[in-house]
């Protein structure tokens, strides 16, 4: 496992089901529900991000089940402002208390990753790209995740996917 508040940087394919993933503290396992309509409410869903005590959900594109995930611990807050590369990009907030942040799919919520982190409260960005290649045999569309430390704020999309 990597050094806690170390600089790392992780990717993978995960088999997930019901287009999402989660990111999730690993001792909230208990605490919250995906199944409950206000997770995946109309503005989680638009925005490609639902929100819950210790659980982040993400909306992936495919529908072949696959969730191509780079995921990056960074020291400080990321100051990009041009997301031209990307499809939608929304951040979120994820307090992480166990001092584990996992990586699960869904519906199962197998453990894909877990990564040693400080316990506190997370900036979670994630940067989804290649939607126009997410319907072919192998999909491409991916989910780059970036966290660092950073207080509570609401949920916020810097660039929306508007599909033709």
């Amino acid at each position: 496992m990597p050094e806690k508040n170390r600089e790392m940087n992780q990717s993978l394919t995960i088999f997930t089901e019901y287009g999402q993933f989660y990111i999730v503290d690993k001792d909230a396992e208990l605490e919250h529900d995906t199944s409950n309509p206000s997770f995946w409410n109309d503005e989680a869903f638009n925005d490609r991000l639902a929100i819950d005590k210790g659980i982040l959900g993400v909306r992936i594109e495919n529908d072949e089940a696959l969730a191509n995930i780079e995921i990056e611990l960074v020291e400080s807050k990321i100051t990009e402002s041009e997301f031209g590369n990307f499809d939608h990009v929304v951040e979120g907030s994820l307090e992480i208390k166990s001092g584990k942040l996992q990586i699960q799919d869904c519906p199962h919520s197998n453990v894909e990753l877990e990564i040693d982190v400080e316990p506190s409260w997370y900036r979670i960005r994630v940067s989804s790209l290649n939607f126009e290649k997410a319907y072919q045999e192998n999909p491409e569309d991916k989910y780059i995740i970036k966290l660092w430390k950073e207080s509570y704020s609401e949920r916020k999309v810097l660039k929306n996917w508007h599909s033709s």
